[in-house]
C-alpha cells in the first residue's frame, strides 16, 4: 500500500505556550510524517492572528488550540487509510 502525502501546517505564535506544545507534537510525530513549512499566507495570519496554534493537513483546518501527539497520530492514520481530512474539536 502506497503512503499518502501528508503536509500539517502550523499558524503560531512566538509567545502562545499552546504553539509551543502544538510544535512539540508535531516535531515528535515528525519522525513518521514529512512535514513541510511553507511561509505563512497573510491571510492565514489574519484569519488566525487570535485563535492559535492553528494545525491543517494538506491545506485543510484539521485542529486548533490543543494539539495532543496522539490525537494528531489517530489523525494522520485516519487519512491514510481514508484520504480525508477529518476536523478534530472547534
Amino acid at each position: 500500500m502506497a503512503s499518502r502525502a501528508i503536509k500539517l501546517t502550523l499558524y503560531s505564535s512566538s509567545t502562545c505556550s499552546l504553539c509551543t506544545t502544538a510544535r512539540e507534537n508535531i516535531l515528535r510525530v515528525q519522525k513518521k510524517v514529512n512535514i513541510h513549512k511553507p511561509e505563512c499566507p497573510k491571510e492565514m495570519a489574519d484569519k488566525y492572528i487570535f485563535d492559535v496554534p492553528v494545525v491543517h493537513m494538506n491545506d485543510q483546518f484539521l485542529m486548533q488550540h490543543y494539539v495532543p501527539e496522539e490525537t494528531l497520530l489517530e489523525a494522520i492514520k485516519k487519512f491514510e487509510s481514508t484520504g480525508k481530512v477529518e476536523r478534530v474539536g472547534a
